[in-house]
């Protein structure tokens, strides 16, 4: 079961740092790897930290299926999802619908 939360855990600090950092990524992805525009790595990096926090959230949902799960720690990952997710997915769209002009 702890393995379980570990993947949570890092799917869910991924995404956030594909939807934050986009930018910065694909800047550095860009220049370091294939050189195409950076604007199509921000559009990936947006995808993937959206589907990143879609699987976070099933993930949750899984755990929430379990009893001893439910009791201990459903309001802090309730939390955590519903204000971190929007927030960052938000930003990231703006970033990338900026972009794209």
């Amino acid at each position: 079961m702890r393995n379980f939360y570990v993947i949570l855990i890092s799917i869910f600090l991924l995404g956030t740092v594909f939807c934050v950092f986009g930018q910065g990524l694909a800047y550095f992805l860009s220049e370091y790897f294939v050189m195409i525009y950076p604007v199509y790595y921000l559009t990936g990096l947006t995808v993937l930290g959206i589907f990143l926090y879609l699987v976070a959230g099933f993930l949750v949902f899984l755990l929430f299926k379990k009893q001893e799960f439910a009791s201990n720690n459903r309001e802090f990952y309730l939390l955590i999802l519903f204000t971190v997710a929007p927030s960052a997915t938000i930003w990231s769209f703006f970033v990338t619908v900026m972009w794209w002009g």
